[in-house]
C-alpha cells in the first residue's frame, strides 16, 4: 500500500505573528509546511522552486501588490490550489473571489476547526481534479 508524503503548503501572509501561528497548526494537522512568504515577488520564486501542492493565502496582504493580483498571477502561472484567508468578507470580495475560483475561504479569526476544514475541502476538491492522489 503506497504511502503519499503530506502536501507541501506554502503560506503567502504579510504578519509574520499570523503567518507563525497558521504554520503551527497546519504542521500539527499533517501538512509539510514549505515557507512563509510575505512579498510577492519572493513568493513567485518560491513557488517556482519548490512547487507546493496548495497556497495559503491573506487575499488582504498588503505587501503583495494587491492579493488578487497575486492569485492571479499564481494561478496563471503555476495552476496551483489557493485557499484564501480573509478577514474581510464583504460582499465585493466575495464576488471577486469568485472569478478566482478558490478551493477554499477561511474566515479570520478562525480556530483550528475551521483550518482544518478548509484544507480537507481543497484536499476533496484535489483528488475529485486528480491533481492528488485519492486516499486508499
Amino acid at each position: 500500500m503506497p504511502i503519499y508524503p503530506p502536501p507541501k503548503v506554502l503560506i503567502l501572509e504579510s504578519r509574520m505573528i499570523i503567518a507563525a501561528d497558521v504554520s503551527l497548526q497546519l504542521s500539527k494537522l499533517g501538512y509539510d509546511v514549505i515557507g512563509i512568504n510575505t512579498r510577492k515577488e519572493n513568493a513567485l520564486k518560491t513557488i517556482a522552486r519548490h512547487r507546493p501542492d496548495i497556497i495559503l493565502m491573506n487575499i488582504a496582504t498588503r505587501s503583495m501588490t494587491g492579493g488578487l493580483s497575486t492569485a492571479r498571477a499564481i494561478k496563471e502561472t503555476f495552476r496551483v490550489p489557493i485557499v484564501f484567508l480573509s478577514a474581510h468578507t464583504d460582499r465585493a470580495l466575495l464576488q471577486r473571489l469568485i472569478h478566482l475560483n478558490p478551493y477554499a475561504l477561511i474566515t479570520k479569526p478562525f480556530e483550528v476547526k475551521d483550518l482544518q476544514r478548509g484544507m480537507e475541502t481543497t484536499l476533496s476538491r484535489m483528488v475529485a481534479e486528480r491533481l492528488w492522489p485519492a486516499p486508499l
